[in-house]
């Protein structure tokens, strides 16, 4: 891949693993003390053991006179899956016998980390898939390996990815960048992406050299460990392994001070949302804004207000869009109010855009649908459902929209009723015309007659069902569909025999679909009604096909053949 000078400067200027950090991952793993009895020809024997845990090894012969209490005392303990403590580092290790554990596949592990370091201003965070198997000698007391699945670099106001797990390329991963301000979609992920193109997810992992972060003179004020975690439905301190703490250091590189402001004044929702989702809630707040009274557009007693009852961000969006549509202000307790009227059947901005697009006012809108409520006992989502149906009939039938006994009925149950009924009867008008219309035209395009044959378009679903039933065969069904449209019956009859059912089609435009006649020619002796009538029928589609044109009289004008060029 192309590289700019800064970006292949970056990238060979990449914090390196030390020994530390191996060490730190190597204690993610479960420790283990292997160990294999051994004897000689001259009948003595000793124990080779394996350290895990700091990878020592080490050869101890069983010689009583030379024997120590501590070197009792383990070989005492040398029982598989015991635990016991490692001679060597004082770790908590689970001794395993080598003989007995042979190929050591259930002791293969992997673990999912994240591993933090500090250069300059910028804070580096390296996704690195672990593992161990213990398959060899060797591997017995060997560290780790690694594979980088993701590199992150955290600067104010910059996020760089470099994602391996895309290409699978060790010297060129693909570079994506958050800017300025987080948008959909996202441009840095998480790590540890698994399952399919369709359904996937980012699995969990560990943080190590969390005292990078906390040491940090930028991100240590980010409160992911000691504010984030505490959150409603948090861990509260108690996690090993997390999910979001990179999409938290992307949020707080782009918007140090708001995340902070937020996460130390207690609005979860906001964070969360532009955290998981990028929900910027921009009807609610503004996120370029650092000061929360000017960000959340309250003032001091109303800010004191938010954050002690901390309401859903709805709420100030609600407020927000009665003041830009209709200039009132109201009370954020008024609009936690409105906002719980509808329960979880309806969104509270849902009515407030209905509303707008009528032209209504609320305040009004609200004491209509008290005195409604009072009457009926029915609860606000009903009614406004019941209110709603009425206008956008009351609309559609063209009644004033400016009258007060139009937009506010006494009787709000008897004016729906009315309205609907009166709409659907014009609707049902409406359709009857548009099929009646629909069947004029066809039957101008289809109906043909010449060499004693006539094409007939059936007018009613009755005569298509009596065609069916004289025929015995099955296009009674196709009546309903014939009528709306869908499909398209003709007969073909005898002009000496009009009112005689002969032979039916079905038709898709210009094309016949199917043509039968009695018994859909399955009797002894049928004809196929193709074979017998095919130069009419391929008179009147080459017609149908030049556009069914007709003389002052009606009568249709057969399109001229083509003569095919003799050859000399």
């Amino acid at each position: 891949m192309k590289y700019t000078e800064r970006e292949r400067e970056l990238l060979n200027g990449w914090p390196t693993v030390t020994e530390e950090d191996l060490t730190r991952m190597n204690d993610l793993f479960p420790h283990y003390l292997f160990f294999r009895k051994e004897g000689d020809l001259m009948g003595l024997g000793g124990v080779r053991l394996y350290a895990s845990c700091c990878g020592h090894k080490e050869y101890r012969p069983c010689l009583p006179r030379t024997e120590t209490p501590e070197h009792r005392a383990l070989l005492g303990h040398l029982r598989h899956k015991e635990p016991w403590t490692c001679p060597w580092c004082g770790r908590v290790v689970t001794v395993i016998d080598l003989a007995r554990a042979r190929g050591r596949k259930s002791l293969r592990w992997t673990e999912l980390t994240v591993l933090l370091h500090a250069r300059g201003d910028a804070l580096y965070a390296d996704a690195l898939v672990l593992h161990k198997d213990y398959g060899d000698e060797q591997a017995l007391t060997a560290r780790p390996t690694a594979w980088c699945s993701s590199g992150y670099r955290f600067a104010p106001g910059e996020v760089m990815q470099a994602d391996y797990q895309v290409t699978y390329r060790e010297h060129e991963p693909v570079l994506t960048y958050e800017r300025e301000r987080l948008g959909r979609p996202k441009r840095v992920t998480e790590p540890f992406k698994d399952g399919s193109i369709c359904w996937y997810h980012y699995e969990p992992y560990s943080i190590l050299n969390r005292e990078v972060l906390e040491e940090h003179p930028f991100f240590r004020w980010c409160g992911f460990f000691d504010h984030w975690q505490y959150r409603p439905g948090g861990a509260r301190g108690y996690a090993a392994r997390f999910d979001d703490f990179i999409s938290y250091l992307t949020a707080y590189a782009i918007y140090p001070r708001q995340v902070e402001m937020l996460v130390k004044s207690g609005p979860w929702e906001p964070l969360s949302d532009l955290i998981y989702a990028r929900k910027r809630n921009a009807a609610a707040m503004c996120w370029e804004e650092p000061d929360p009274r000017k960000s959340f557009g309250l003032n001091k007693r109303e800010l004191s207000w938010f954050l002690a009852v901390q309401p859903p961000m709805e709420v100030l969006a609600l407020r927000n869009y009665v003041q830009k549509h209709w200039g009132k202000r109201w009370d954020l307790p008024f609009c936690v109010y409105f906002r719980n009227l509808w329960g979880c059947q309806l969104s509270a901005m849902e009515v407030l855009r209905f509303l707008k697009r009528f032209r209504l006012d609320p305040e009004r809108f609200l004491r209509y649908l008290g005195g409604v409520s009072e009457e009926t006992e029915d609860h606000y989502a009903t009614l406004f459902e019941l209110y709603r149906d009425y206008l956008e009939a009351a609309w559609a039938l063209g009644y004033c929209m400016e009258h007060g006994k139009v937009l506010w009925p006494e009787d709000l149950t008897a004016a729906h009723d009315a309205a609907t009924a009166e709409l659907a009867q014009k609707q049902a008008a409406a359709l009857r015309r548009g099929v009646a219309a629909d069947a004029r035209t066809r039957k101008a395009k289809y109906e043909f007659e010449l060499d004693g044959l006539r094409i007939v378009f059936p007018m009613t679903a009755a005569a298509i069902k009596r065609e069916g039933k004289a025929l015995d065969h099955c296009v009674g069904g196709y009546a309903e569909r014939h009528m709306k449209g869908v499909t398209t019956i003709l007969f073909l009859r005898r002009v000496e025999a009009p009112a005689t059912p002969y032979i039916t089609l079905e038709m898709n435009g210009n094309a016949i679909r199917q043509i039968h006649g009695y018994h859909n020619d399955t009797l002894p002796g049928s004809k196929d009604p193709r074979a017998v009538h095919g130069a009419f029928l391929d008179v009147w589609l080459r017609w149908l096909r030049d556009g069914s044109k007709r003389d002052e009289s009606g009568a249709p004008i057969l399109p001229r053949r083509r003569e095919r060029a003799r050859s000399a």
